[in-house]
């Protein structure tokens, strides 16, 4: 009877980590950038209960509030399944969103240790226009426990703001579309701390257009080629997959890719990346996207359908899970013998 019992505890202890390492539901769990242990869901959202611009919403593993951000007038709305922003014409604006996704952040400790962020949108309007170089913008952050100003929805909202974001460390990708000449190609970056004069409160576009984030500027992890932009179409999903993962001692690598569809599992459009030691953090609880144009001439219209968040166990749970393995298989076979 003891042996039965310590079997049983032993099995359901096995059980439970491999259930929540092994089994957790992600959009990524596929990625052949990963191919050993699979992601554990951190954050998911398809918008049935978040909101915008409400400072009191209570964070979950499914429910944030997302702060909309705008250098110029931005309209925006949320329901079920579709966050949607809008912006007018403008020969040079910004629209972005911002949230805490955990309460508890993900901190990368190991080498193998890696976060994903996965975006899924429909290009509603515009997003790469043909005429001058628009951006879409993404990143990862810590936030220290700032959350972001939930009244910048509004034509110079950011100028001079402080508190909000204005402290929160992390990196982004700006992913250029239609160049102009081919002079202008995409970028990875760290954001740092700024301090409370214009931009302090953008957190994806380093000194590109007036109100993004320059004082101080960040660290360019990476230039790519004269033809790295990305061209998406009108009324077609996408999916963004931007990852940060530790690949040595004090190293980072920062990825960014774009697919065809919903999910990772469709036509890879475009990737770069680039590497980081340890500039910004290693610590991650908080997220941006959104985008950035250069045309007077088109409104510019993304539709978000879903968020998630995962990140790669530490190479010290899947030791834990072998260890015990030999645990649970003697037992079992001592137990057959009696």
């Amino acid at each position: 009877m003891k042996t039965r019992k310590l079997w049983v505890a032993t099995a359901a202890a096995i059980a439970a980590v491999s259930t929540c390492v092994l089994f957790s539901q992600s959009a990524s769990a596929q990625d052949p950038q990963y191919p050993g242990p699979l992601p554990y869901q951190v954050f998911l959202d398809t918008f049935g209960t978040s909101t915008i611009n409400n400072p009191n919403t209570t964070v979950t593993s499914s429910q944030t509030d997302y702060a909309i951000t705008s250098v110029k007038q931005a309209n925006a709305s949320i329901t079920s399944g579709d966050l949607e922003m809008e912006e007018p014409s403008s020969s040079s604006a910004w629209t972005e969103a911002a949230a805490v996704f955990t309460t508890t952040p993900v901190v990368l400790q190991s080498t193998g240790d890696a976060i994903d962020f996965i975006l899924e949108f429909t290009d509603t309007a515009n997003l790469t226009s043909a005429i001058t170089q628009n951006q879409l913008g993404i990143g990862l952050f810590d936030s220290g426990g700032a959350y972001p100003v939930t009244t910048n929805m509004n034509s110079g909202g950011t100028a001079t703001t402080s508190g909000g974001v204005q402290s929160w460390v992390g990196y982004n990708s700006q992913t250029y579309g239609y160049t102009s000449g081919g002079s202008t190609t995409s970028k990875m970056n760290s954001r740092i701390g700024q301090s409370a004069t214009t931009g302090s409160q953008d957190l994806l576009f380093n000194d590109t257009a007036s109100g993004t984030y320059n004082n101080p500027r960040g660290s360019n992890l990476v230039n790519g080629a004269s033809t790295a932009t990305l061209v998406l179409t009108n009324g077609v999903t996408y999916t963004e997959d931007f990852q940060i993962q530790v690949t040595g001692s004090g190293t980072l690598l920062v990825t960014n890719s774009f697919y065809t569809g919903s999910g990772t599992g469709g036509q890879l459009l475009y990737t770069y990346g680039g590497t980081s030691n340890f500039t910004g953090s290693v610590s991650f609880d908080s997220l941006a996207f959104g985008f950035l144009q250069k045309s007077s001439s088109y409104v510019v219209t993304q539709d978000i359908s879903e968020i998630e968040i995962s990140t790669i166990p530490e190479p010290s749970t899947w030791m834990m899970l072998a260890a015990s393995l030999p645990v649970v298989l003697a037992l079992v076979s001592r137990r057959r013998r009696s």
